[in-house]
Formats: C-alpha cells, structure tokens, sequence
C-alpha cells in the first residue's frame, strides 16, 4: 500500500491523467505487422514500428 500511495500518478503533482483504454487502441495497427516484426534484427523492427506509428498518427492528423 504504500507504494501505491508513493508512486500513484494521481498523488504525483504535476502528473496528468490518461485513459487506459486508449493506449489499447494503439496496438490494433501494431498487431497488423507484429508477424513480420517478429523475425527482424533489433534495429529493423524499431525502424518499422516508428514507421508505423508515424503513420498511424499521420493518418489520424488528416482526418481530424
């Protein structure tokens, strides 16, 4: 308990709030290319998961 209380983002000042639930959405696009991620080197897979998250963000940028 009192971890909780030292390390909880609601008793940190300065800290904000966010829904879980939304970072959830996030793994829908990442769970397209997770197969062919999988048998990449280290440096590969950072490079196409950056991509597609940069994409991702893109794309929800133009449809606002």
């Amino acid at each position: 308990d009192s971890c909780y209380v030292r390390y909880a983002s609601n008793f940190i000042h300065g800290t904000g709030r966010i829904d879980g639930e939304i970072m959830e959405t996030l793994w829908v696009p990442l769970n397209i290319i997770s197969p062919s991620a999988r048998g990449m080197g280290t440096p590969h897979c950072k490079e196409v998961l950056d991509y597609q998250m940069n994409d991702c963000n893109f794309m929800k940028m133009i449809h606002i």
